[in-house]
């Protein structure tokens, strides 16, 4: 096979070129198709039990998605300015696209008894202004002292309030959130000048939305840097233009060939497809960097373009295949996570690995056999080359149990740390504090104690079952206790609402701020508080139609995975213990249920990678023991860097999640260098120091270029906005410069020990 590939190449050079590029241009076309998506359930696959879960909540209830403005004012609330715009801006949030209903403190249903009459009025909305200082007290007095509106709609300082922008439900889609976010944005921009006021945008559309636009931004950053880095870094190494146009070509079509298939297969992308592009820049260049030096070698020993490249080619063929391979099955292996973009990622970061190697033989293959490069004197092999290396290799065998008891030592330390780590899917977290929606979520955090949480679809088991008294006592105790949690800031549903009414309709007596006992009672109050609302503002977002099922919405500060998941499951016992059948669904919940799927992708794509690659390994060599051998230089990163991930506290998320699988098929890589070449100098006769003291002079320079240029790509991701990508970036980096140092260290060491 390497000998027909080697014939292809140089007897068939220009049809080669020609058919490469037939095939990327064809593979480019499906970008015409380019679609993005950034909604939750693009994170599970469709017949997920939460998808389940959510499309009922979503059919009975609507959507639990919002855009939300907050406002801040240093002068507080309640003054007469302040209650113009708060009347004004939440009349101009129907206006935003998508929007169904409002929710704020200006249009609150706010129910007193008038005498024997009661009133059901907009808190704010129909004031007559300006109001007295003796009125505005009072207002402020109403609102704070109310069950719902501090920490909901007001801030407990009653300086700060919050309008919620409900949005439709979409079947089958979600929403326009750019769209939203973009008309959000130039609703707050009219209102930036009207007083010493803050504003700031949140909610589920514009998170998903700044998924979208973080990862173009970083995208656009990141690459053109990434891509200029690469043209430098080249051209330093091989002096010449053409070597340094070669690998970018191998890289720019791998990106548009791969990301076309994506299209034809119908993937539409996301913020974790994203970093695709930046991904095949950073390993494509490899297989190009050894093809072009070897040839540079050879041509400079041979002086011939024919020789050379067939010489590069049989040098790199095998070694370069088993990398490329090594690397796509540590992509592919995520393919086994039930998280799909992470699955999609793997799929087309496998293809366009392999998709690098094919163009590096079939198309700069023949581009070194038709043009004639320079040979520079920083390839050319020399003595004092090799006194280092004969050096190094020494000093390795002399100190090769300190070695050895250091890498054990540095391994346990690493498990022991790494243990420690937790998982944090919130996705307020995985923007950087400077992004604009961080900014928002750290704000109200600070000021409301939080304004997300789960949803909880309590269902009573018959129609009308929501009016029976039993079972909203038994909802009311379930309530009662959540509220006791220090982290809950508010439970909204109609228990409150019946509380109220009842209330009201014996004189605002506080005494009967409780559930009435008769069903039919229950009954007379829902429909009066329904008739007394105007259009949009019902109870159908609380309610099933039948009565059968009623909606709590939690709001409170957990934000870290464990303690949400770890809060959910006891408030699900808590339900049971109360005869009360609850699911728990919302799109806040479901981010923060990855959780699991992200510790089984980690543990099923590192199992997986771990199996494909040894089978690889050993089938190379021919030999388990030398195939599990192979492994140890690449096993050892892995854990310190999870290790790293400890002390520099990073949590388990999208972005570390990924590195484990994707560094092991791309760490092997150095190692399958490695070992190929010190096996090839052992069966020519060589002693084990000899061949490594060969390796080092000969392969060295080129694993520890290829490695660098990964490691310096990868660097690239800290500039980026979108915390799991900066994650990513740093952490393989780390990863795959450990692996770096356990093959030129570690793995000698291991070697050398067979001459004792």
């Amino acid at each position: 096979m390497r000998d027909l590939i080697i014939r292809l190449v140089t007897n068939h050079s220009k049809k080669s070129i020609f058919v490469c590029f037939l095939i990327v241009i064809i593979a480019s076309l499906g970008l015409v198709n380019f679609k993005e998506k950034n909604d939750v359930r693009i994170w599970f696959r469709e017949n997920d039990p939460n998808i389940k879960i959510l499309d009922f909540f979503e059919h009975e209830f609507g959507n639990d998605e919002n855009v939300v403005i907050a406002i801040d004012s240093p002068s507080g609330i309640f003054n007469n300015k302040t209650i113009a715009l708060l009347n004004e801006l939440t009349k101009e949030v129907w206006n935003i696209p998508q929007v169904i209903r409002v929710d704020s403190l200006s249009n609150y249903n706010y129910m007193k008894a008038i005498e024997d009459d009661i009133s059901i009025q907009p808190f704010l909305e129909e004031l007559e202004l300006p109001l007295s200082e003796k009125d505005l007290l009072k207002k402020k007095e109403e609102a704070l002292s109310h069950e719902v509106i501090p920490g909901y709609l007001v801030s407990k300082d009653a300086k700060s309030a919050l309008i919620f922008g409900r949005l439709a439900t979409t079947p089958g889609n979600s929403p326009d959130y750019e769209q939203i976010t973009q008309k959000a944005n130039e609703l707050i921009e009219k209102y930036q000048n009207r007083g010493n006021y803050k504003f700031y945008l949140l909610g589920e559309a514009v998170v998903n939305d700044g998924f979208r636009s973080v990862a173009n931004d970083d995208n656009n950053k990141i690459m053109p840097l990434m891509l200029l880095f690469l043209v430098i870094i080249l051209f330093y190494l091989f002096r010449g233009i053409l070597s340094t146009i070669f690998p970018l070509i191998v890289v720019i079509c791998s990106v548009l060939t791969t990301m076309g298939i994506g299209t034809y297969i119908g993937i539409k992308f996301n913020s974790v497809l994203f970093i695709l592009p930046a991904i095949l820049i950073a390993i494509g260049v490899a297989d190009s960097v050894h093809l072009i030096a070897s040839f540079k070698r050879f041509k400079n020993e041979v002086g011939d373009n024919e020789k050379a490249l067939r010489g590069a080619l049989s040098k790199n063929i095998l070694p370069t295949f088993l990398t490329s391979l090594s690397t796509s099955l540590g992509f592919f292996s995520l393919m086994i996570t039930d998280i799909v973009p992470i699955a999609q990622l793997g799929l087309l970061a496998g293809i366009g690995s392999l998709m690098a190697w094919f163009l590096t033989i079939f198309l700069i293959g023949p581009f070194l056999f038709l043009t004639n490069l320079k040979v520079p004197p920083l390839l050319k092999v020399n003595k004092q080359k090799g006194r280092i290396s004969s050096r190094y290799t020494a000093w390795i065998k002399k100190r090769r149990s300190l070695v050895l008891v250091g890498t054990v030592l540095i391994t346990i330390f690493s498990i022991f740390l790494g243990s420690k780590n937790i998982v944090n899917s919130n996705p307020y977290s995985f923007f950087s504090k400077q992004t604009p929606v961080r900014i928002a979520s750290d704000f109200v955090k600070s000021k409301f104690g939080g304004s997300f949480g789960p949803e909880l679809i309590i269902n009573s088991g018959k129609d009308d079952g929501v009016k029976n008294p039993l079972f909203l006592k038994k909802v009311e105790k379930l309530k009662n206790w959540i509220d006791e949690k220090p982290f809950v800031n508010k439970t909204n549903d109609i228990i409150s609402v019946l509380k109220d009414i009842n209330r009201s309709f014996h004189g605002d007596n506080e005494n009967y701020y409780k559930l009435p006992d008769k069903q039919d009672e229950i009954a007379q109050y829902l429909l009066f508080y329904s008739l007394g609302l105007p259009e949009g503002m019902g109870l159908n977002s609380q309610m099933s139609l039948k009565l059968d099922v009623m909606r709590m919405n939690i709001l409170w500060s957990l934000t870290d995975t464990r303690s949400w998941l770890r809060e959910v499951e006891n408030i699900k016992t808590k339900s049971k213990e109360l005869g009360l059948n609850v699911q728990v669904t919302g799109k806040f919940h479901l981010f923060q249920g990855l959780l699991d799927y992200l510790v089984l992708t980690f543990f099923q794509s590192v199992t997986m990678a771990f199996v494909l690659v040894s089978l690889l390994l050993m089938l190379l060599f021919k030999s388990i023991k030398i195939g599990l051998l192979s492994l140890i230089p690449n096993v050892l990163p892995l854990i310190f860097g999870a290790g790293f991930m400890y002390i520099t506290g990073m949590d388990l998320n999208i972005g570390t999640a990924l590195v484990a699988s994707v560094c092991l098929g791309i760490a092997v890589d150095d190692t399958i260098h490695f070992l190929v070449n010190y096996y090839k100098s052992k069966d020519d006769g060589l002693s084990n120091k000899e061949s490594i003291e060969k390796i080092l002079l000969t392969t060295g320079s080129s694993l520890i270029m290829t490695t660098m240029i990964l490691v310096l790509c990868f660097s690239f991701f800290v500039m980026a906005n979108f915390i799991p990508n900066v994650n990513f970036g740093l952490l393989s980096a780390l990863v795959l410069s450990s692996a770096l140092i356990v093959d030129l260290v570690t793995l000698p060491a291991i070697l050398l020990k067979e001459d004792s």
